[in-house]
């Protein structure tokens, strides 16, 4: 009898664990999915309220929505992108992960992401206007590898005050355990700031480990979309007609660029009602696991 009690106990035990570790999951994934929710949600009102606009209606100081062709801003003035290859680019947005293989666990991490442009024009029937994106690097050395923006674009890269979507965010460059990737994206790796090179080596680490580098350009002659604000690069522009207007991130929001258009952006509703759903589930197992 004494050791059947011993059995139930025991048994009790780790079905209670793991119904804590399932609620606590849950509780996770319902936030995770609400913060997804609520910034397609954002994403999706800002669109509502901002129609698309000619490029010669836009003004200073305006929350604009323009769609254009892709213009470099002077004779030469783009680059070689650091992954792909691809010649003429005025954008790279690249992501570089990591598989460590060790004895408890193998699953790709993020190691780093970021954008690298120059300032080009997007060019519609009526005129054209100056897009200006700062570069941007997220990770390795940088010590913020995971923010809550990366996990807001499948199709790109998601940072600080930037969203470029694309339709498709492919892999180019892959290298195994010890192995440099090619020249070209080891100068790029070499020459960014908060990227590092250092061979994946840790004493847990096996042969099976990996990189890969995913990246998506925009390049000359390419249409893009761009949901940004618009500022004067000197006191007396007001409109692209004076040619000193710049698009660029907002005050404390977000720029938006994709070749897509911004027409069927998620409402954010199924994301938001899964994550409340998920979350009261996971508060509702954690709460009567303390309570009984």
């Amino acid at each position: 009898m004494q050791s059947v009690s011993f059995a139930g106990g025991w048994i009790g035990s780790v079905l209670r664990e793991l119904a804590m570790w399932t609620g606590v999951l849950l509780l996770l994934a319902g936030c995770l999915s609400v913060y997804i929710g609520w910034k397609q949600r954002q994403k999706a009102m800002l669109v509502g309220e901002t129609p698309r606009s000619k490029i010669a209606d836009v003004q200073s100081s305006d929350v604009v929505r323009v769609r254009g062709t892709v213009v470099p801003s002077d004779e030469g003035s783009t680059f070689t992108s650091p992954i792909k290859g691809d010649p003429g680019s005025v954008l790279s947005a690249w992501e570089i992960d990591e598989l460590y293989d060790t004895p408890k666990t193998r699953s790709w991490e993020a190691a780093a992401c970021g954008v690298r442009s120059v300032p080009f024009h997007i060019e519609d029937e009526s005129g054209r206007v100056l897009v200006d994106i700062d570069d941007r690097t997220v990770g390795n050395e940088t010590d913020d590898t995971f923010t809550p923006a990366r996990v807001l674009e499948s199709n790109g890269v998601s940072v600080a005050g930037l969203r470029c979507s694309f339709d498709s965010f492919d892999v180019h460059v892959e290298t195994d355990y010890g192995e440099s990737p090619p020249p070209r994206v080891a100068d790029f790796v070499d020459a960014t700031d908060g990227l590092s090179a250092d061979p994946m080596a840790t004493g847990l680490v096996v042969d099976a480990s990996k990189r890969k580098y995913a990246e998506q350009t925009l390049q000359r002659g390419e249409t893009v979309s761009v949901l940004g604000y618009a500022t004067a690069r000197d006191d007396t522009a007001r409109s692209t007609t004076d040619g000193n207007l710049t698009v660029a991130q907002p005050p404390d929001g977000t720029l938006h660029l994709s070749p897509s258009p911004f027409d069927d952006v998620p409402s954010g509703g199924g994301a938001l009602l899964f994550g409340l759903l998920t979350g009261t589930v996971g508060v509702g197992i954690v709460t009567a696991l303390f309570v009984v």
